[in-house]
């Protein structure tokens, strides 16, 4: 099993549709892909599918003492998708206090999962420092910290530093960050880019995750923008992340000639 944790110490940088968008080009792949909501706002399964938000979860039964993977479904692209569901903030308060208690109780979880030997597990996590986004952490092979091209971004590396310090199981070649919601209409987006570029080298995943309309149109018909859009600007730059988590990590002749063209 290789598990991925899609992590931010910022809201709204977009990890739930990379998580949902990533786990569906793995599975069109033909990799076995299960993608595991952590967060309580509950919208991975509408990207994957689901119409409507699940009521049903793995958090509602962990916080009775039932099996947690029994709220899973598999949907039309082959991807597993285990649903946070709808939980009291009191349910959520208790599972917080079992991770204190139980440090590895999402690594004990995972591997009880019966999925295949080669399944990617991709996890979608609330923003760090959430006592699930830090459980996240201990128990993944390869971290994606996304950063919006924003100066509140730019100004947060030493939370980022923080967050990627308690990846203990993630050699540093595996632990990436993405920079999303980029408008290269926008001069304050292109300046940030250059900030996080300088702050991050290597780290900094050669390709960028461009704003792009047809993400929540399509999210608004509950498919994949790769289904709905496939020539998209989005499409291309998600198959692109795909390409550097399946170990093509070399940067695109695109983004050396765009850095080549700068001041």
């Amino acid at each position: 099993m290789r598990v991925i944790a899609v992590v931010s110490p910022l809201g709204g940088t977009g990890r739930t549709t990379l998580t949902a968008h990533l786990a569906t080009l793995l599975a069109r792949q033909g990799q076995p892909c299960l993608a595991v909501e952590l967060c309580a706002q509950n919208l991975l399964a509408r990207h994957l599918g689901m119409h409507e938000p699940s009521a049903l979860g793995w958090a509602p039964l962990a916080a009775a003492g039932q099996w947690w993977a029994d709220a899973s479904f598999d949907n039309t692209d082959g991807v597993s998708v285990l649903p946070f569901g709808k939980v009291a903030p009191e349910a959520v308060d208790t599972l917080h206090r079992q991770l204190q208690v139980q440090p590895r109780w999402l690594l004990d979880q995972l591997e009880l999962l019966d999925v295949p030997d080669a399944c990617t597990v991709v996890l979608d996590t609330p923003a760090w420092p959430s006592p699930l986004a830090r459980a996240a952490l201990r128990c993944a092979d390869v971290v994606l910290v996304t950063l919006e091209a924003s100066a509140r971004a730019c100004a947060a590396p030493d939370m980022v530093q923080a967050l990627l310090h308690e990846a203990t199981t993630a050699a540093p070649a595996d632990q990436g960050v993405l920079v999303t919601r980029f408008d290269p209409r926008r001069i304050s987006h292109r300046e940030a880019l250059q900030t996080l570029r300088q702050q991050w080298g290597e780290r900094l995943i050669p390709y960028t995750l461009h704003e792009d309309e047809n993400i929540p149109r399509a999210l608004a018909r509950s498919m994949s923008v790769g289904s709905f859009a496939p020539q998209a600007q989005s499409a291309h730059d998600l198959q692109g992340v795909c390409n550097w988590l399946t170990g093509q990590r070399q940067m695109p002749p695109s983004m050396l000639a765009a850095g080549a063209s700068r001041p």
